[in-house]
């Protein structure tokens, strides 16, 4: 049986390089996305949080909710509550 890296609880799984460049483009994207579309301030985390977790949905070794939310070019947008399903 394949073995995979399993985080401890309250820990975040190890990311590959691979993972981390596809994140950094799909938030970059996003955000430009955002800015294009004019979604106001406030409203701008939500839709780069609900955009990168589409754009990521076909890694699910990434634990998105857990990456965007200490990711440090997320930290610049507002902060509100989303449902990310």
């Amino acid at each position: 049986m394949p073995t995979t890296a399993k985080a401890a609880p309250g820990k975040a799984a190890p990311v590959s390089k691979a993972d981390k460049a596809a994140l950094k483009t799909a938030i970059v994207t996003c955000k430009a996305q955002a800015k294009d579309q004019k979604v106001k301030w406030l409203a701008r985390r939500k839709y780069v949080n609900n955009c990168v977790t589409q754009a990521l949905k076909d890694r699910p070794n990434i634990d998105v909710m857990d990456v965007l939310k200490s990711h440090p070019d997320m930290k610049d947008l507002p902060m509100e509550k989303y449902d990310a399903s």
